[in-house]
């Protein structure tokens, strides 16, 4: 009899050190399996809007109701044009084809015209052109700033813009047009859109990657 309980006990004994090697190899796997995963894991987006700014009253598109005749860019004639009288601060340098304008390269859209009033915008100094008639048509622009704080890159593509919570657009796609960019880690974003009103945005948010930053427009 005590033969056979000495012979259980050391079966029993037996089954927990092959038990207890069995589960130390399985937390071994467990552990490994997560440090596997941790490290082949997709860092997160981590960005900060540093600043928002509406810009009222600015001078968003124009229209060219007259592309005149006879313009150039031959030194000695100016392609400045600025709103007329010289009011605020919107430039812009015209594009010319065949002696007419065709269009303008804006270097500042100015700010604070008055939406009531119908703005012309003029050439600077002499121009052998004439009959030109180009009208500015106004709006708000929205300027910020956003800068990657992490250690991942951002496409622009793949960045979302709400404003005062209307339909999204793309951080690739700008008031100048769609120009995708990479926001590399420590680097700053200037970006700025045409808000769709003459109104001031209150509140804009941006959505990386799941991660969602919100901010006020001031």
């Amino acid at each position: 009899m005590g033969s056979v309980a000495v012979g259980a006990m050391v079966v029993g004994t037996s089954m927990l050190v092959v038990f207890a090697l069995a589960m130390a190899t399985l937390e071994a796997q467990v552990d490994d399996s997560i440090a596997q995963i941790e490290a082949t894991a997709e860092p997160v987006s981590i960005f900060t809007i540093e600043d928002a700014t509406n810009v009222e009253g600015a001078v968003v598109s124009f229209t060219i109701n007259n592309p005149g005749t006879g313009y150039s860019s031959t030194p000695g004639n100016s392609t400045l044009v600025e709103v007329n009288d010289s009011f605020g601060s919107f430039s812009a340098n015209l594009v010319i084809s065949g002696g007419a304008v065709t269009g303008l390269t804006v270097l500042d859209h100015g700010s604070s015209y008055l939406y009531a009033s119908t703005y012309f915008l003029e050439v600077t100094g002499s121009q052998n052109g004439t009959n030109l008639n180009i009208t500015a048509n106004l709006g708000n622009l929205v300027y910020l700033n956003i800068t990657n704080d992490g250690s991942k890159d951002i496409k622009t593509d793949f960045a979302w813009l709400f404003t005062d919570g209307s339909a999204p657009i793309n951080l690739s796609r700008s008031h100048d047009g769609y120009s995708p960019d990479t926001i590399f880690p420590g680097e700053t974003l200037e970006f700025y859109y045409r808000s769709g009103a003459q109104v001031a945005v209150s509140r804009i948010a941006i959505t990386i990657d799941g991660v969602t930053k919100s901010s006020s427009v001031v």
